[in-house]
């Protein structure tokens, strides 16, 4: 898309169901201004990120939180589980864009 997400889609080709989909940020470049080297948005924030993409979870649905560094990035990975779907996010931990995000069916 024009603002850098490349969309990806696992359909049944019987049913035409959605099997799992995800999407992320390619060629992501962090922002050189504002809060890009500063604090880190906190744990409290990168939870309420993601459960704001999750219709109807909560923070009990939150199964693990870690702060990690991926290619020189603070980020948070998040995962919730909630109606049979698994949700994975990585989290800008500076600036709360969600970097990549992903979901599929518990049973796959």
């Amino acid at each position: 898309t024009s603002d850098y997400q490349e969309y990806d889609y696992e359909i049944d080709a019987v049913s035409g169901a959605v099997l799992s989909y995800d999407y992320d940020a390619e060629n992501y470049i962090p922002p050189t201004s504002g809060n890009s080297a500063g604090t880190l948005i906190g744990e409290a924030e990168a939870k309420s990120i993601a459960l704001a993409q999750v219709s109807g979870a909560g923070e009990k649905n939150i199964v693990r939180i870690e702060l990690d560094q991926d290619d020189r990035l603070m980020q948070y990975e998040i995962k919730i589980i909630y109606n049979e779907k698994e949700y994975e996010f990585e989290i800008n931990a500076y600036t709360g864009v969600i970097l990549a995000q992903d979901v599929e069916s518990i049973y796959d």
